[in-house]
């Protein structure tokens, strides 16, 4: 039995955080397809996922790209948006109240020296003349008169875009979904040609096809290598005895080595489930493989969308988890075993956590958004759909019987004692009489039964004596450490712990949370949320916005301008609180996008000055 094993490794940085949400708690990027660019000699982790900004539906108008060097998953920058459904509204297609665009994917062709990205129309039109062309007429499509074409292939210079100049995707649906989802894989052969396969479907119709590495787009007979647009075939084999398994949505496709290749998927008896299979080609035939992650263990469920990615041999997998409404989806990513037994892909299940790439744990003395955590039970949820401008969207609905947890933190290698004057912070809102039990657990795998232990529980009324409806900040002692026997069973405070409160009271919505935060000594919080304010000494002749309008040290912030019309931007600066001036970056600006930059929010308070000019 041969077997080769590749392991995970763990990025530790002293000036940023690892954390889940990946992205600052503002970015609302699902259905996310990760992929390791190599750009003008750096080497980046980029992100193609949708943009969920309607709030009551899923997605978006646009779409935005995040990267991450490779050496540093915890330094993520928003590069704004490098495209917009209106692009493709340009040429005639796709012209129906609330269109949208779904989840993309992107390759690069070494031989155009090209990136190209595939988008996903989400409402289906007709080609009437009204709603799409109409035969006879510029940019009409065969083949396509009751459902309009709605996959589209873009192309850009640059990973982060703008990408631009939109083709409609000949490729047949096996139903009114759509070539649903499409990804597309550029695989370099022996002899440095490359051949290129694309996968798209919705409900069991899922389907592949070779693609001319020429045009990025057209189906071709993988014999004769000429167009043919019925040279497609069904993916994963029928259902049966040896594969129970049939696809719902979120093809994504990946090389894993050489001759070993991996379809992952939202599986339809799973959903909330990144499953995959297996093969040594592109062309299949796939066997089942199992569950990457499933967001529905200790969690609301909802459909899942994502893919894996190595960096240097190390493995990834990036996936969605829902807030409330379901509409709000967030970015993670967890460092993932692979291995091969014989020709079988292996990949153990992994479990949703807080701490994302750090797998020993975030930090414990440091602040977070109590929104990052990952366990939850009853019907307490993240309140997505409230979009605050600093991230800190509550944990709501918080009922008597009601247990949230983080998953993991490290108090580091010397036990803390009571000489350590321990204290565990919280800004929360008291709306009914709630007693809290503060515990903490050592690991365990996603399908254990949690065994916490009580480290200290408080009354939410003896910290907040108001009847007001305001966030307030407690300090919460925690005492007679050594003599908790249960917690000195499993290590005292010290190493990597999860973390639980537990809430008992009586009423549906007792108390709401923004943040939480052990310290030592009650010391001054080492990552506050620090404002960025913006001048108006010059801003009389445009707006200018950011997002987040307060970070936390290393959070990526977006600069909007927009000038009134008659005006440009003459100049634009940002500046901590002692007048240094902090590098800001501009991003791409795709066609409907208003220009924008991005800078990493230093520890300390920021101010954006800006002038317009006629």
């Amino acid at each position: 039995m041969k077997t080769f094993l590749l392991f995970l490794f763990s990025v530790v940085s002293s000036a940023l955080m690892a954390i889940n949400p990946i992205l600052p708690t503002t970015a609302f990027i699902p259905d996310g397809e990760p992929h390791v660019f190599e750009y003008k000699g750096e080497k980046r982790v980029y992100i193609y996922g949708s943009r969920d900004e309607m709030v009551t539906a899923f997605c978006g108008l646009g779409h935005d790209v995040w990267s991450a060097p490779v050496d540093n998953l915890t330094q993520w920058t928003n590069h704004g948006e490098v495209f917009n459904v209106k692009q493709i509204q340009d040429l005639g297609f796709g012209l129906t109240n609330g269109q949208q665009l779904y989840a993309p994917d992107c390759a690069y062709n070494p031989i155009t020296k090209k990136y190209y990205m595939y988008v996903f129309l989400g409402q289906k039109y007709k080609m009437d003349g009204k709603e799409g062309p109409l035969a006879g007429t510029k940019n009409y499509m065969p083949n396509f008169e009751n459902f309009g074409p709605r996959c589209f292939v873009i192309e850009s210079e640059s990973p982060a875009g703008p990408f631009v100049n939109p083709i409609p995707c000949d490729w047949p649906a096996g139903n009114e979904a759509g070539t649903f989802d499409p990804s597309v894989l550029v695989d370099q052969q022996d002899d440095g040609s490359i051949r290129v396969y694309a996968y798209w479907g919705m409900r069991k119709m899922d389907r592949w096809a070779e693609i001319d590495p020429k045009d990025m787009h057209t189906i071709i007979n993988p014999q004769t290598k000429q167009p043919d647009r019925n040279a497609f075939h069904k993916t994963l084999p029928e259902e049966s005895e040896t594969f129970k398994s049939t696809l719902f949505e979120a093809s994504s496709i990946k090389k894993i080595a050489k001759n070993k290749y991996a379809f992952i998927y939202s599986a339809i008896e799973r959903n909330s489930v990144l499953t995959y299979c297996y093969s040594n080609s592109p062309e299949g035939p796939w066997s089942y493989g199992g569950r990457i992650i499933d967001a529905q263990i200790n969690w609301q469920g909802g459909n899942n969308h994502g893919s894996i990615f190595s960096i240097n041999n190390d493995w990834y997998v990036n996936y969605h988890r829902h807030t409330s409404p379901r509409f709000s989806r967030q970015a993670m990513i967890e460092p993932i075993n692979l291995s091969y037994d014989g020709d079988k892909l292996v990949i153990p299940t992994v479990e949703m956590t807080s701490q994302g790439v750090e797998k020993n744990g975030l930090d414990a003395f440091k602040r977070y958004n109590a929104n990052v955590m990952c366990y939850k039970t009853k019907n307490v949820f993240v309140d997505g759909k409230q979009r605050n401008t600093d991230g800190l969207d509550p944990v709501v609905n918080v009922d008597g019987k009601t247990v949230i947890g983080y998953k993991y933190l490290n108090f580091g290698n010397k036990s803390i004692s009571d000489k350590d004057n321990l204290v565990f912070k919280l800004n929360i809102k008291k709306l009914e009489n709630v007693e809290i039990s503060i515990q903490l657990a050592v690991p365990t795998s996603t399908d254990d039964k949690i065994n916490p232990v009580e480290i200290t529980k408080f009354k939410l009324q003896d910290y907040i004596t108001t009847n007001d409806t305001l966030y307030h900040e407690i300090s919460i002692p925690i005492k007679n450490i050594s003599a908790n026997k249960l917690l000195n069973e499993i290590g005292g405070i010290a190493g990597k712990k999860a973390l639980y409160l537990a809430f008992t009271g009586d009423g549906k919505d007792l108390c709401q949370l923004k943040e939480i935060e052990f310290s030592k000594r009650n010391s001054k919080t080492p990552n506050p949320l620090n404002e960025i304010k913006i001048s108006t000494e010059n801003t009389i002749n445009g707006k200018v916005t950011a997002l987040p309008s307060r970070a936390r040290m290393g959070e990526s912030v977006k600069i909007t301008v927009e000038p009134k019309a008659g005006y440009t931007l003459e100049s634009i600066n940002v500046k901590g609180k002692c007048g240094k001036k902090i590098k800001i970056q501009k991003n791409c600006t795709s066609q409907y996008a208003l220009e924008n930059y991005n800078f990493p929010m230093p520890n300390d308070e920021v101010i954006i000055e800006t002038k317009f000019k006629k």
